[in-house]
């Protein structure tokens, strides 16, 4: 079960993520909220590509680089994704608590930060999220 975070941990947690949330506005990478309904305009059938390997997307994690923040991880071994059920994960991740990578439960909301990432490394800003005949590009930048 997780602990509770003092007053001086949340207030501390509470300043940085402003801070942090500043310096990402002025930046292209999408939050949760957006990714969702970027997904929603996409055709449901078709497969998702990532634009800068030819691996799959995975599963969704907390973020290494900011555990309180998204990451979508890819692998080789992973088959094909469509558009649906790359939706339902993103919409499944809002209000879920996960584990950071060295400790620490973070519930993600439509505000989260979304990264594209493997497992335990740091990635790619999601940016913007592409279809075209049959198949839906996730446009990432890099920080």
């Amino acid at each position: 079960m997780a602990e509770e975070r003092s007053l001086l941990e949340q207030l501390i947690y509470s300043g940085v993520a402003e801070m942090k949330q500043k310096e990402f506005a002025q930046k292209p990478i999408r939050i949760l909220g957006e990714v969702i309904l970027l997904l929603k305009d996409a055709p449901p059938s078709d497969i998702v590509k990532l634009d800068f390997t030819d691996q799959n997307p995975r599963r969704l994690d907390s973020y290494r680089g900011y555990y309180e923040d998204l990451s979508l991880e890819y692998g080789t071994e992973n088959p094909p994704m469509t558009v649906e059920q790359l939706l339902k994960m993103f919409e499944g991740a809002v209000g879920k608590t996960y584990q950071g990578y060295k400790g620490g439960d973070f519930t993600m909301s439509a505000k989260t930060l979304i990264w594209v990432a493997p497992y335990g490394d740091t990635g790619r800003m999601l940016t913007d999220i592409r279809s075209k005949n049959g198949i839906t590009t996730i446009i990432t930048k890099e920080d």
